[in-house]
């Protein structure tokens, strides 16, 4: 599925599109002007009523106010933490992990301790604290590393917003060596960004769960490393533990396995405590988890997903699990390597409070027995929660190019 030329009038302050050139593209302005409200979404991010930071609470971080690489994350990551407002301007490359990682070496975690056979070096995270913007203003990429969105007793972790930035082969390891028979199916758990609250242990329920957050026109990917069927090195893209009033638009996510996870474990079946609006992203050369979901209310509009699932793990689009709450409108599923779009990860049964809903209308092709498991099962005719705000939703084929000529980190960001 290729990308095919637009001219498009976004939702928010995008004021022209530039056509794609082959597999290039001129990118897409936006001004940004601080201190007034963000723009509508099209998602739950649109409850919070935020507003950006003023002109003085700006931090640009770039090569030029920084040219030390170490000095330059070191900035970022200071910059990202802490509760108070600022936006903060991103030009070029944080190597999270300070040169210890890069495209040709990896050998940082290939280090396992010979004894207990327990890695050497753990994964590479930095938090990121609430009233944080961060705007990629040119070719802003985080590297080599993840961020997390954290909420706690100590902090909120609230009206966060990440644009156009590139999230890029977080890598890490597995927690002991799979070269060892007793740990041959360890996974890695490196996230490139994952929301997570804090739930006391035997309740699955939380106190402390974040909210108010938008990533938007974001691109996801191992970068050169390929690891789409066994997760020596990666775990999430974009996982989601616990949160509020969260938008996911205009993202692209590619070459990765485990794309988005929503709620840990089955334990955790509530859906208002995951409220997460998921639309014109773009997926493709990717396998499972476009999300994989418990407990949550989600909707899913006008995202394209093509070339899904490999030789190796066929892969699918869409996992509802229990206590999920779906409405899935004018999405466009594309390639598949199994013939399933949608699995059910459900084992609760038909009557019970936790039995998964799906409501699914305008899709090419539209959901059925042929490609969902469980669909009939699971299928209602009314929408199972109610959308708390306005969305403008496309038929699919206009939401394909719609979703195709802007998905990822291409806006060229003006900030006044």
């Amino acid at each position: 599925m290729k990308r095919k030329p637009i001219m498009y009038a976004a939702i928010a302050l995008v004021l022209s599109a530039r056509i794609f050139a082959g597999t290039q593209t001129d990118l897409i302005p936006l001004t940004v002007r601080l201190g007034n409200k963000v723009e509508q979404t099209g998602g739950f991010f649109d409850l919070a009523g935020a507003t950006y930071p003023s002109k003085a609470q700006v931090i640009t971080i770039s090569d030029e106010t920084h040219p030390n690489p170490v000095k330059k994350r070191q900035a970022f990551t200071r910059a990202i933490s802490g509760d108070k407002s600022k936006v903060i301007l991103l030009e070029g490359t944080i190597d999270l992990s300070d040169g210890k990682i890069s495209d040709s070496d990896h050998s940082y975690y290939d280090a396992f301790d010979k004894t207990t056979h327990k890695r050497l070096h753990a994964d590479i995270v930095f938090d990121i604290g609430s009233n944080t913007t961060i705007l990629g203003t040119k070719n802003a990429r985080i590297a080599f590393g993840g961020l997390r969105i954290k909420a706690s007793e100590k902090q909120k972790a609230e009206n966060i917003i990440i644009r156009n930035v590139e999230f890029y082969d977080a890598h890490g390891s597995t927690e002991y060596d799979t070269s060892v028979p007793e740990y041959k199916n360890e996974k890695a758990s490196a996230d490139q960004l994952v929301v997570e609250g804090t739930f006391e242990k035997g309740k699955y329920t939380s106190d402390y769960i974040p909210r108010n957050i938008w990533i938007d026109h974001c691109t996801f990917s191992d970068g050169t490393c390929r690891d789409l069927s066994r997760n020596f090195n990666h775990d999430g893209a974009l996982d989601v533990k616990a949160v509020h009033n969260m938008t996911i638009s205009f993202c692209e996510f590619h070459n990765h396995d485990k794309v988005t996870l929503i709620a840990p474990s089955d334990k955790f079946t509530n859906p208002k405590d995951r409220q997460i609006t998921i639309h014109h992203n773009y997926y493709h050369d990717a396998t499972q988890r476009m999300p994989r979901t418990r407990g949550c209310e989600v909707h899913l509009y006008n995202n394209v997903y093509d070339k899904i699932g490999n030789p190796e793990n066929s892969g699918y689009s869409i996992s509802p699990g229990i206590g999920a709450q779906f409405i899935v409108e004018n999405n466009v599923f594309g390639q598949h390597a199994g013939k399933m779009i949608l699995r059910c990860a459900d084992k609760s049964k038909p009557g019970d409070a936790t039995f998964y809903k799906l409501f699914a209308s305008g899709n090419i092709p539209e959901l059925s027995e042929k490609n969902a498991e469980d669909f009939a099962r699971h299928s209602v005719s009314e929408k199972p929660f109610a959308v708390p705000y306005k969305y403008s939703l496309e038929d699919a084929k206009s939401g394909e190019r719609t979703t195709l000529s802007n998905a990822g980190s291409i806006l060229e960001i003006t900030v006044e």
